[in-house]
Order: C-alpha cells, then structure tokens, then sequence
C-alpha cells in the first residue's frame, strides 16, 4: 500500500469518527441543565431543562449529601408512569403534613390539593371549606393512612416529611411518587422560606415564588439590619418542662438564629443545632437571670403566667417570669404551623417589638403575646 493510499483511507477514517461523534455532541447539549439560583435553601436543588425540571432533596441538607432526585415533565411529554418523573403542573396533590401547606396558601394556590393529613388544628378558610365541602380528603396520619383512599386519588405527587415515618413503604409500593419536604433541614428562616421555589416548580409558578420570596427576604434582612444597630442586646432562652424533661434548643440551631437576628443573646452557647435535653436545675442554673424568655406551646386557649405556676412553681424564680417577660405562641390560637415557614418576617417583628420595643412601636404582633 503506497502512503497516497494510506493518507487516503486515514483522511476517511477521520471523516468517520467524526461523523459519528456529532450526534454525541447534540444530545450533551440538550441535555445541559442550567441551574436554579438559591441564596439560603441548602437541602435542595433545582435544575431546568429543554423541556423538563430536574430536582434533586438532599437528605442531610447540603451539595455532596445523598439525595433523592424527581424529574418534572410537562404532563403532555409523558406517556405512561414511570418511577420519579412527575406530571406538571401537578392536578392531583397530596400533603401529608400541614407545614408544607403554607407554601400553597401563600401562592395563593389549593385548587390542586386534592387530600392533607387529619390534622385537627387547620385555620385556613379556604382549605376547610373545601374539606367541609368534600373536595379534600383527609387521608390519616403517619402510620395510619388510609391507603385505599389514596390509591382512589390517583394523586400525581405526595408530600411527605422525612422526619417522621410510618407507612410510606405501602405508598411506595402502591407507585406513587413521594416527595419529601425537608424544609426543616433548612438552619435560618429564610432558608425555610426559599422552599416555595421548590413547590413552585411542581405548579409552574416560578415567577410568582420568586417575587414573593424576594418580598420577604428583603423585609427580614431590614428588620435584621435594624436590631443589629442596639446597644444593649438582652438575653434570652426558651421553652419549658415537658414530661420532666425541657428541650433547649442548640446554640446553632434554628431558633437560635432567630433570637440572634432579633438582637438577643441566646444563653445557650454551643455548637448544636437540633434541640437537646436537659433537666429543670441545668437550664435554671443557665437562664435564671436572662432577661426574656420565649415559650411555643400547645396548651389550651388562656393559657397565662398562672397556668404555669400550676405546672411548675419554680417557673416564678425566673428573673424574665417576674418581670413579665415571657412571650408565648399558643398553636391552639394562633395557625403558627400552617404559617411560619413563609412569615419568617413577621415572626422577626413579633421578637423585635418584645425585645427592643421602640425600634418596631407600631408593630401588632401577630403569632406571639406576652403572657398575663
């Protein structure tokens, strides 16, 4: 073989392999994703296609953690059911816990939630009428769902929370697609308050999620810019006995980023994030003299300052319990549940006006109350 020949069947070589990878290339591109901005939600991550959405739930909130991952396909793309692809928008939703509604109500948007859990505490008027009027379903709790009445539903998303457990694997087996809601992985009230964007995508209302958090976003960093200017920061703890035990929650947790973004001094200084355990001596030794103290309780309408001298007598040696400084949100009066996640702002205000009341003097707080 002369090397005309050679260089000849080379060059036709060439001109093949690079014919076939041409296909290759189109479908990477198609297939790039682009993604979708988050500036304080962690356990979640949400990525946009052609014609489709990829989310992906991080177990232990954070990028590198295991995760569960859904694709969202324009219900006209999909043809029959396959496991993790989700018809959107969704018609036929299902929430199994009521945390996860106050997403929905404030997109103004229920007309698709076709079934929630049997949660008895529910304030939404527009949500108990549908279910006084038969058009929601109450399905059961963890443990208890009522999986005939599900399958009836033929729902195309579930909600649930990867935080309890107890009769998913049924849900699982029936083939539905179960989405769970880890909000609570979230460490800072916005990063809770994000999660809108991540049911947004299920009901093709982006635009609308990412006005509103924007709106409530830029309310708590001013209200947080505004209690980081005090002199004096106030101390504070909070929560109560519960069956002989009084969880106090982390210095890094949560809650102890609400106190800090209220201008208060949390008196729990460590590096924990989930609430812990302690005995009524410990958190005396710790806060009998903090200034404040903040109470979430799920006691009966008119609970006050005598009702806990009832539980306990030693709850009046607290400095913050003479001194009329306990401010309490009661579940049974107020829809703290169904609301907190997207009222980060409001719930910043309701501290601030307890705790430094001339920076917010017009404020009427609206989950919590001082205690009478």
């Amino acid at each position: 073989m002369n090397i005309v020949t050679k260089l000849y069947l080379l060059g036709v070589l060439l001109f093949l392999l690079n014919s076939c990878s041409q296909p290759a290339k189109k479908q990477a591109s198609e297939e790039q994703l682009t993604l979708s901005p988050l500036k304080y939600a962690h356990s979640f991550e949400l990525q946009n296609g052609d014609d489709f959405k990829l989310l992906k739930i991080f177990s232990t909130g954070g990028e590198g953690a295991s995760y569960e991952s859904f694709k969202l396909v324009p219900a006209a793309k999909i043809k029959g059911a396959q496991p993790g692809v989700i018809p959107i928008p969704c018609k036929r939703i299902i929430c199994l816990s009521s945390t996860q509604l106050t997403y929905f109500f404030a997109l103004d948007n229920i007309e698709n939630i076709v079934a929630i859990n049997s949660s008895r505490h529910l304030y939404h008027e527009g949500m108990n009428k549908k279910i006084k009027a038969g058009l929601v379903k109450r399905v059961g709790k963890e443990g208890h769902f009522n999986t005939e009445l599900i399958a009836s539903l033929n729902p195309d998303v579930i909600f649930v929370s990867p935080f309890k457990s107890g009769g998913y694997d049924a849900l699982k087996s029936l083939g539905f697609n179960l989405v769970p809601m880890a909000a609570y992985e979230e460490e800072t009230p916005l990063g809770r308050a994000e999660w809108i964007k991540m049911i947004a995508a299920f009901t093709n209302q982006e635009v609308k999620a990412d006005s509103i958090f924007k709106g409530v976003a830029n309310r708590y960093e001013s209200l947080k810019e505004r209690a980081a200017k005090v002199k004096k920061r106030p101390t504070i703890f909070s929560g109560k006995m519960r069956s002989g035990t009084w969880y106090v929650p982390g210095g890094d947790s949560f809650y102890a980023h609400y106190f800090k973004d209220a201008g208060a001094e949390y008196i729990f200084k460590d590096d924990k994030k989930a609430a812990y355990p302690l005995d009524f001596e410990s958190v005396y030794s710790a806060a009998a003299n903090c200034d404040y103290w903040r109470i979430l309780l799920p006691d009966p309408v008119g609970y006050n300052k005598t009702s806990m001298l009832a539980e306990d007598p030693r709850y009046g040696d607290f400095k913050a319990f003479k001194e009329n400084h306990v401010f309490a949100c009661n579940i049974r009066q107020k829809p703290y549940y169904e609301q907190n996640a997207m009222k980060p702002d409001v719930i910043l205000a309701d501290y601030i006006h307890f705790l430094h009341p001339s920076l917010l003097p017009d404020h009427q707080p609206e989950f919590y109350e001082l205690l009478k």
